[in-house]
C-alpha cells in the first residue's frame, strides 16, 4: 500500500535535489523516495551489527555482509 507524504525541507536541501534531478534526468520525487528507502534499509542493517561476529560465518556469509557494508559506506559518503 502507498502513501503520500508532504514534507516542508530546507532550501538547500531542495536545491540539492533539483541538481541530482538534472544530472541524473531522474523526477525529484523519485531521488527524495530513494534517499529515504535507503536510508530505512541503512536502519535495519545497523540494528544487526551488534550481532556481528557473533557466530561462524561461511566466506560467501562473511563476503556477502562486507559487500552490504560497503554499499551503505558509500551511501552515507555520497549522499543525494
Amino acid at each position: 500500500m502507498k502513501q503520500t507524504l508532504t514534507l516542508e525541507i530546507p532550501e538547500d536541501i531542495y536545491q540539492a535535489l533539483q541538481k541530482e534531478a538534472a544530472k541524473t534526468g531522474k523526477p525529484l520525487e523519485q531521488l527524495a523516495l530513494d534517499w529515504l528507502s535507503q536510508q530505512a534499509r541503512r536502519g535495519r542493517v545497523e540494528a544487526l551489527r551488534p550481532f556481528f561476529g557473533a557466530w561462524q560465518m561461511t566466506p560467501q556469509e562473511r563476503s556477502r555482509i562486507e559487500k552490504m557494508l560497503d554499499e551503505e559506506r558509500h551511501l552515507e559518503e555520497n549522499p543525494v
